[in-house]
């Protein structure tokens, strides 16, 4: 009984650890580029520029170049943005 326990105990963490770094099992603190945004989510390079002059994703501007966590990153790209689409 007790081996039973610690094997579901050790499945609990190792899924808690799967939630945590829930993104493709990359850190969700990891601090991106424009650049690694377009190559990794293969969005187009000026769409990741407009997103990033956003005031709603919290970019860290006083590094060179700009820096979003993937966290945030994330956050962002899954509430709906119609601006992004215009022409």
């Amino acid at each position: 009984m007790e081996e039973l326990l610690k094997t579901m105990i050790n499945e609990q963490k190792r899924t808690n650890e799967l939630l945590m770094y829930g993104y493709q099992g990359k850190n969700p603190n990891e601090l991106l580029t424009v650049e690694q945004i377009h190559e990794e989510f293969k969005i187009g390079i000026i769409t990741v520029r407009k997103m990033f002059q956003d005031k709603s994703l919290p970019v860290q501007r006083y590094t060179t170049p700009f820096k979003v966590t993937r966290k945030a990153f994330n956050d962002y790209i899954n509430k709906n943005h119609d601006y992004l689409s215009e022409r």
